[in-house]
C-alpha cells in the first residue's frame, strides 16, 4: 500500500495543484538525468525525455492509475520515455540509410558525366563532415562494420555511434541538395 503522503501527492496532482508538480519536479528532475545518463550520454537528450516525462504527467495528470510508487513510476516513465526516442531516431536513421542507398542507386542510373558530378559531390560532402563523424560512417557504409563494432574500435556507446551515422546522412543530405 502506498505511504499516505504519496497517495496525497498523487491526488493533489490530479485535482491540478500546481505547488505539488513543481515540487516533484524539483525534487526528481536531477534525480532522473543522472538516472538515464546511465543508458544515454547526451545531456540535450535526456533533458528533453526528462521534460516530455513532465509535460506528459501534467497533460494527463487527471487519469494517471500509478500501481506501484510514485518514484518507481516517474523512473519507469522516463526509461521508457528514452527508449521511445530512440526508437524514434533509429526509425530515422534508418530512413535516412534508405534514402542514401535510393540515391546510390538513382546516381548509378543517370548518364556517366552527371554520375560522376554526382560521385565527386558526395565525396567532397563526406569530406566537409566532422573527424570523427566521417570516420564512423566510413566505418559504417564503406567497411561495412556493425554499429558493435564501431563502438568497440571507437571506444564509444552504441548510441553514439548511432548518432554519428544520423549527423552524417543529415550533413551529407543538406550538402549534397547545393
Amino acid at each position: 500500500m502506498k505511504h499516505k503522503n504519496e497517495i496525497f501527492i498523487i491526488n493533489s496532482l490530479k485535482s491540478g495543484d500546481k505547488k505539488i508538480f513543481e515540487r516533484l519536479y524539483s525534487d526528481y528532475y536531477q534525480k532522473l538525468c543522472a538516472f538515464l545518463l546511465n543508458y544515454c550520454q547526451n545531456r540535450a537528450i535526456i533533458e528533453d525525455v526528462v521534460q516530455d516525462v513532465f509535460l506528459n504527467l501534467w497533460m494527463k495528470r487527471k487519469g494517471i492509475h500509478i500501481k506501484t510508487s510514485l518514484n518507481a513510476f516517474l523512473y519507469r516513465a522516463a526509461y521508457n520515455r528514452l527508449m521511445d526516442k530512440y526508437r524514434h531516431l533509429r526509425l530515422n536513421n534508418d530512413m535516412l540509410s534508405a534514402y542514401y542507398h535510393t540515391a546510390v542507386m538513382l546516381a548509378a542510373n543517370v548518364d556517366s558525366e552527371t554520375s560522376k558530378k554526382r560521385a565527386k559531390l558526395l565525396e567532397n560532402c563526406m569530406e566537409e563532415l566532422p573527424e570523427r563523424c566521417k570516420e564512423v560512417f566510413h566505418g559504417s557504409k564503406i567497411q561495412g562494420l556493425s554499429y558493435k563494432e564501431l563502438s568497440e574500435r571507437f571506444q564509444i556507446s552504441i548510441k553514439t555511434v548511432e548518432g554519428h551515422i544520423s549527423r552524417a546522412y543529415r550533413i551529407l543530405k543538406e550538402c549534397m541538395q547545393l
